[in-house]
């Protein structure tokens, strides 16, 4: 697939089938991911955590469920039956702002590799939110201390066929 076509195609993919991306898969997705450009070099300050174990996956999932009522008191199960979660990690410094950046170029480049590689997925904020505050939860994920997960991403294959959303951003131009 050529680049604009894999960005067209691209959709945020809320229910999975109880299927499993493969190891070559998850590679090739962990490797762009690694390519995306770093603000001033810093890859030592991201981390990328890979979550494929069912019971943890529901563990943050539901904290994030839960998170979701916190803030629009409507329950919404953030667990849309993705077999592999990546969590995109940061030293957050104060006044942080080019670290957000870098993981969301991060989250973009995994997500675009894995629709080239016919996966779906999903990058999603809810879940680092509760996830950051659960210091055990974080130990069992591996995720470093002094980083803080910023963005995680669903990865599986669709329940269902959908196409994706087309969406209208105002632009102008000045020459």
């Amino acid at each position: 697939m050529n680049t604009i076509d894999v960005i067209s195609k691209r959709k945020s993919t809320r229910a999975y089938k109880n299927e499993q991306i493969s190891d070559g898969a998850l590679e090739k997705i962990l490797k762009a991911g690694c390519a995306a450009p770093v603000a001033m070099a810093r890859y030592e300050n991201l981390h990328i955590t890979v979550l494929q174990n069912d019971e943890l996956i529901a563990e943050v999932c539901d904290g994030a469920s839960e998170f979701f009522f916190g803030l629009t008191g409507k329950y919404k199960n953030m667990n849309f039956g993705a077999k592999t979660m990546l969590f995109v990690s940061s030293v957050l410094p104060d006044g942080a702002t080019m670290e957000y950046v870098n993981v969301g170029i991060i989250a973009e480049n995994m997500v675009l590799a894995a629709t080239d590689l016919g996966i779906d997925s999903v990058i999603m904020g809810a879940p680092t939110a509760p996830l950051s505050k659960n210091e055990a939860l974080m130990k069992k994920l591996g995720i470093p201390d002094g980083m803080k997960p910023v963005l995680a991403v669903a990865l599986g294959y669709a329940a269902a066929d959908e196409p994706p959303k087309t969406h209208e951003i105002a632009v102008n131009t000045v020459k």
